[in-house]
């Protein structure tokens, strides 16, 4: 089995891959989403009476970690999770010694005092000395992909972060994490909409909108962004799954480059869009590379107007025939897509769930 739960996590991101033998399946959990994510969590965790056999924090963004905290502030889910790979202070001070005394983040302050595997199986180790002693190294790719060895016979192929990406995110590191809410007494900062898609004099083609020139993303924090791939054997053949986080196009492009080989493509079953469909991490460059049929946005589509008509039309131009799955049944952005763009004459599938519903259930097993 393979299947991937996809919460409501507002404008965020928490999934659930579940792979493995159905009776006794592996699981591995990505991002919390926001604060309130966390009871959606941690009510399916329970459903399931499941373990979470590697907790995948992709970064400080509040979207991203908020709910991560408050799951792992709750003793009966933490006693579930049996490791977590987080790039924490701890990690970043391997590469410099900017930040000096910090605020203590909450984060790593549970990760210590749970005692939890923490960043395990990584080749590398944080410097001698350096608390907490329990950490392994820094979760980055040094040149070039990274193979990790996960539970159940799975493998994580990790592109993403590098160690110049992490290092940006040095001088900023107070700030971010002040944003994120992991500094006592200061409330998660919002940042500000992205805006709307041009619109062009009579509507755009699906080339046009693809071809529209944007910006790459350049936040420090969504370049810290953990992404792999998900490598499941299933029989002869290996299921895979990229699962981006927030992550920068040029460092997937640079990962999925090399991992394709001398192939055109790079074969994937399943992308989780990168940061929730923006334009900015959605490129032409990084769709091209991929040979995908099935594409999981996560987003409400309030506030960053996620997922961006660009990221969907570069998809569909990209990889004609492919289904958008969505988990809100009600997603302004995508609803004004599918008007524009109705699936019949665009040779596409939008599935969400019913609204009024949140969340949705991916199937690899349905293909």
């Amino acid at each position: 089995m393979l299947t991937i739960d996809v919460f409501p996590a507002s404008y965020g991101d928490a999934l659930l891959v579940s792979y493995g033998a159905p009776d006794s399946p592996s699981r591995l959990l990505i991002d919390g989403g926001l604060t309130g994510t966390a009871k959606s969590v941690q009510k399916r965790v329970e459903a399931l009476d499941a373990e979470i056999d590697l907790f995948v924090i992709t970064h400080i963004d509040a979207d991203h970690i908020a709910g991560a905290v408050r799951l792992l502030d709750t003793p009966s889910f933490a006693e579930r999770v049996k490791a977590v790979w987080f790039n924490g202070r701890p990690h970043l001070e391997q590469f410099d010694d900017l930040l000096g005394a910090l605020d203590g983040e909450r984060l790593g302050e549970r990760l210590d005092a749970l005692g939890l595997p923490w960043n395990e199986g990584w080749p590398w180790r944080i410097a001698p000395g350096s608390p907490p002693e329990h950490a392994g190294g820094p979760v980055f790719i040094p040149d070039r992909p990274v193979r990790v060895q996960l539970p159940g016979g799975a493998s994580a192929v990790v592109l993403s972060p590098t160690k110049e990406k992490l290092v940006k995110l040095l001088p900023v590191w107070r700030t971010t994490i002040r944003k994120a809410g992991l500094v006592d007494g200061v409330a998660i900062r919002r940042d500000p909409p992205e805006p709307p898609g041009r619109v062009l004099l009579g509507g755009p083609t699906l080339q046009e909108l693809a071809d529209s020139p944007t910006d790459d993303d350049d936040s420090e924090a969504n370049g810290s962004s953990i992404a792999f791939v998900l490598e499941v054997p299933d029989g002869a053949s290996t299921r895979r799954v990229l699962l981006t986080g927030d992550a920068h196009p040029d460092v997937l492009v640079a990962g999925i480059d090399h991992l394709r080989g001398d192939a055109d493509r790079y074969r994937i079953d399943l992308c989780k869009l990168p940061h929730h469909g923006s334009r900015r991490n959605v490129t032409t460059e990084v769709v091209a590379l991929l040979e995908c049929s099935r594409w999981i946005v996560s987003t409400n589509g309030k506030r960053f107007n996620h997922p961006n008509d660009e990221a969907i039309a570069r998809i569909l131009v990209s990889n004609p025939g492919s289904t958008i799955y969505g988990n809100y049944g009600e997603n302004r952005p995508l609803d004004s897509f599918l008007a524009r763009y109705p699936m019949s004459r665009n040779g596409y599938t939008l599935s969400r769930p019913r609204a009024g519903h949140p969340g949705s259930i991916v199937s690899l097993d349905d293909f």
